[in-house]
């Protein structure tokens, strides 16, 4: 009976491995190669020059993320392969966090098919592979979440400070992950009410958290001249954020059950844990029913790590739903992860037998496969934006082009033509005129904007191409279609 109990353990934790290892391998050979959207090109224009007024990249600067990637472009061909590899290679590493969490509650066997389990989970691994500071950032918070509840279970002293560096190399990566400070909170007043800590400590641990985060705003502070400079920055860009451009729930039009209901099912279920497959969606489902289902014996969780887990959950789930972009679904990462940590750890302490982790396999093994497929996809196949590019750079005749957020791309891609980025439909017809003998040609994204402006230009419009790639690497971007305008 052992040896068989052995010989289950080894083929799950075997199989689990190799799927660990394949899409690591995968990511390594298949970093993409690709400048497809406007953060991208910011970050990646920062490898050259970092200019924050110049948005290279945008505020506030990311210096972390930016770092890592320079100290990697001597080993790839592109500057933003290198923060890809970054998120690679920073990303793999919190397979451990993951493990030491999960050992908390579970078995090392079942600790370990939870680390594989997040570390395969498809969304992310696209977005860990695109240069955007996602990636690491999610590295880094498994760190700072371990982090959290290693200080907890030890007596209060140098494991406090852990936390409070990790935190402020969080927020250097991405500052939208600063909801996570309430994880220190509940670390303070855990240590407070357990008596480990006075008032006089809460106050100095404060302190300390944040002469870390000054270590890095004081660099930005300093390359941008002074402070002056540089809350001019803040303030234009969080103005912008909340108020313009953010899809925020200030700017978005969208009711607030129409938001709940994109944020829940589409952003963190379809997006963020099912990666817009079939296969996965029914895995999860079939694992979520028997969570609920009744158990044998009643399974009591005790352990902080879920617990703190829902914490940061809930925790980062009000600010995600408010003050992050609905259309982004990337903006939900933390939560997917999060859900699928404590939902898969409850499942397997409640399911303490073995078909429950070799479900837990198929999932992992499934994920494997459709984040390979993913992965080479990304790296393989040009986005929509660069087709519309290279399809522009082939026509003869004089033409000047309008676009959305498109022409930050075209920059980046120094196209010899002229294309220009038009906010309203009054300044188009003006600047329009003063191309006459020329093409006007204009993108789908530009006429959605006039029409919710109110102006419909549908009359004047032909169609010209259509170029489209995989929704799931872009979410806005994927279908661009060209026109040319005919009055």
């Amino acid at each position: 009976m052992m040896n068989l109990e052995k010989m289950n353990r080894l083929i799950i934790l075997g199989l689990s491995l190799l799927a660990v290892l394949y899409i690591f391998t995968i990511q390594l050979i298949s970093l993409n190669p690709f400048v497809s959207s406007w953060d991208q090109v910011d970050f990646t224009l920062a490898m050259d020059r970092y200019d924050l007024r110049a948005m290279q990249p945008h505020f506030p600067g990311y210096p972390y993320f930016i770092l890592g990637g320079m100290l990697l472009k001597f080993f790839v061909d592109f500057p933003n392969q290198a923060l890809v590899l970054f998120n690679v290679l920073v990303y793999a590493s919190s397979i451990l966090p993951v493990y030491l969490l999960a050992s908390q509650v579970l078995s090392r066997t079942n600790a370990f098919l939870i680390a594989a389990a997040i570390y395969t989970a498809s969304y992310p691994l696209i977005i860990v592979n695109q240069p955007m500071s996602e990636g690491a950032a999610l590295a880094v918070f498994w760190w700072f979440f371990w982090s959290i509840a290693a200080a907890e279970s030890r007596p209060a002293g140098k494991w406090m400070l852990l936390p409070l560096i990790l935190f402020s190399v969080l927020l250097g990566i991405r500052l939208s992950y600063i909801p996570m400070g309430t994880g220190l909170i509940y670390l303070l007043y855990r240590k407070w009410a357990k008596r480990e800590i006075t008032w006089g400590g809460v106050i100095k641990y404060v302190i300390l958290a944040g002469l870390f985060q000054l270590i890095w705003v004081t660099g930005l502070i300093i390359s941008e001249g002074g402070l002056f400079n540089f809350l001019e920055l803040a303030f234009g860009f969080t103005g912008g954020h909340f108020q313009e451009w953010g899809g925020t729930s200030a700017s978005n039009e969208l009711s607030f059950l129409a938001r709940l209901k994109a944020f829940l099912f589409t952003n963190i279920l379809w997006w963020g844990i099912f990666s817009r497959t079939t296969v996965l969606m029914v895995l999860y489902i079939v694992i979520g029913i028997v969570i609920f289902l009744p158990a044998s014996k009643r399974k009591v969780l005790k352990e902080n790590s879920v617990y703190l887990g829902v914490f940061l959950f809930l925790a980062y789930a009000v600010w995600a739903l408010f003050a992050q972009n609905i259309e982004k679904p990337r903006h939900i990462l933390p939560l997917a992860l999060l859900l699928l940590f404590v939902g898969l750890t409850v499942f397997l302490k409640k399911r303490a037998v073995g078909y429950a982790s070799f479900l837990v396999v198929v999932v992992i093994i499934a994920q494997a496969i459709i984040s390979s497929d993913y992965l080479q996809k990304q790296a393989e196949f040009e986005p929509a934006v660069y087709q519309l590019a290279h399809y522009l750079e082939e026509q003869p005749e004089d033409f000047i082009l309008y676009t959305w957020e498109e022409t930050r791309v075209l920059q980046f891609l120094k196209m010899p033509y002229p294309h220009k980025r038009i906010y309203t439909y009054k300044i188009f017809l003006h600047d329009q005129g003063l191309y006459k003998g020329k093409t006007i040609y204009l993108t789908n994204s530009v006429v959605d904007g006039f029409r919710s402006q109110g102006f419909d230009p549908g009359g004047k419009l032909e169609k010209v191409e259509t170029f489209t790639s995989d929704k799931i690497f872009d979410p806005v971007y994927h279908k661009i279609i060209l026109y040319k305008w005919t009055p």
